[in-house]
């Protein structure tokens, strides 16, 4: 049976926490990245792969035939074990994984505004107050879920990674969600994925937006 395909854009955008979950498991699937500069490359297989819904990202894997980031991460979740280990944590994952799309589709909303310097600062003064809800739930556990790892852990390091781009001191105040967001970039096989040439800590969004679309890579904290 041929490898899977991952398929994105060639920016960090939705796709990242799959590629985590994927290193993580050390599955063999071929990290098929389209150039935003050459739409046409995109267009020309778009409706030849026999999607239900064309989009990117999407992932094939034998007859499973995949767009949306969510989706995906569940479908590789669920078939590799990190969705919760018990009905109580697979509860927690799911209200997670909601609250983080939330958190993480919020900063993309202000990255893209026209209006991005004039948004900007209103924006940052609430960051803390989402924090904090963060901070609370995950509480002293060692994951979200509790003490598993899932796929929401890496949807939040990714998400609190852009944060740590836009507001470079954002975890200051939370040493809690600090010393998580270490703990899951430590992991030893998402650290062998992150020193290597496929990943791409930059850009994380397309041209279009305001902020982290293109110039140099910002400092994080």
């Amino acid at each position: 049976m041929p490898k899977p395909v991952l398929g994105y854009w060639e920016v960090r955008g939705l796709t990242e926490p799959i590629r985590y979950l994927l290193h993580y498991k050390n599955v063999d699937f071929e990290d098929k990245r389209y150039q935003i500069a050459d739409r046409a490359a995109w267009e020309k297989v778009k409706f030849t792969l026999d999607l239900d819904f064309p989009n990117l990202p999407y992932y094939i894997d034998g007859d499973v035939k995949l767009t949306q980031s969510v989706t995906i991460l569940r479908y590789l979740a669920e078939k590799y074990g990190l969705d919760g280990k018990s009905p109580a944590e697979k509860l927690r994952v799911s209200l997670a994984e909601q609250q983080i799309t939330d958190f993480r589709t919020s900063l993309g909303r202000v990255c893209y505004d026209p209006n991005f310097e004039k948004v900007k600062p209103e924006f940052v003064k609430k960051v803390p107050a989402q924090l904090k809800f963060v901070a609370n739930f995950l509480g002293n556990r060692k994951f979200l879920a509790g003490d598993s790892l899932t796929y929401a852990d890496f949807m939040a390091y990714e998400a609190l990674d852009f944060y740590l781009y836009l507001i470079p001191n954002v975890l200051a105040d939370f040493p809690a969600l600090k010393e998580y967001h270490q703990r899951i970039r430590n992991l030893p096989e998402l650290q062998k994925y992150l020193k290597s040439p496929q990943y791409q800590r930059w850009p994380l969004f397309s041209p279009h937006a305001q902020f982290g679309g293109s110039g140099p890579e910002p400092k994080q904290e």
